[in-house]
């Protein structure tokens, strides 16, 4: 489970983002649209930390076996690389559903 769960961590507030955020622009919701992008902004920072500790534990429980094992540093700079990817992502969706939301508002306004 550990080796999955730093994918799932990282993938939560896009999907989190990309739910609440649309219900936000199209239906009543009790959240605002900022207070929904801040939420999985936030959480998407605390949750790639904690993904690079999941993989850096996982990691070491797996050379721990050897004597003087010799330990590769790629697989932690994948997770890092993902993480700034993926946050790159969450800021082109919170972008976009921010335009479509004020493109609905200003045309409502001349309707």
């Amino acid at each position: 489970m550990l080796e999955i769960l730093p994918l799932i961590l990282l993938a939560l507030p896009i999907l989190f983002q990309l739910l609440l955020g649309t219900k936000t622009i199209y239906k009543p919701a009790p959240l605002k649209f900022s207070s929904v992008s801040w939420i999985s902004f936030v959480s998407y920072i605390l949750f790639s930390f904690i993904a690079y500790y999941i993989v850096d534990y996982n990691f070491s429980k797996q050379y721990e076996q050897y004597p003087n094992p010799i330990r590769c540093g790629m697989p932690l700079l994948g997770i890092v690389m993902a993480s700034f990817f993926l946050l790159f992502i969450l800021i082109l969706i919170i972008v976009s559903q921010f335009l479509i939301k004020r493109r609905r508002e200003n045309k409502s306004k001349n309707v």
